[in-house]
């Protein structure tokens, strides 16, 4: 089975302006929020926001039927890449 793309997790310092700029500005619809996170769903692919202290920091959530259990790695710009 190919791996496929599930989720973009963006993790961010500013996230209630980020809220307001993708539901006002960019006219998105969220269905799916709460006080630290709210998703966008696209084409099968969830793009989900995370209220974060750290700054940003980006995550990708790949399914393979291959992997027997969630295994994490980093691409050679650091983002983190879960495979479940």
């Amino acid at each position: 089975m190919k791996t496929l793309l599930k989720a973009v997790v963006m993790k961010t310092s500013r996230f209630r302006e980020t809220h307001e700029f993708f539901k006002t500005t960019l006219g998105m619809k969220i269905e799916e929020f709460s006080v630290r996170h709210f998703v966008i769903h696209s084409e099968g692919i969830r793009i989900l926001f995370v209220e974060s202290t750290d700054g940003p920091e980006v995550e990708l959530y790949l399914a393979q039927k291959s992997a027997a259990l969630p295994t994490v790695q980093e691409d050679p710009n650091h983002v983190k890449i879960i495979i479940t």
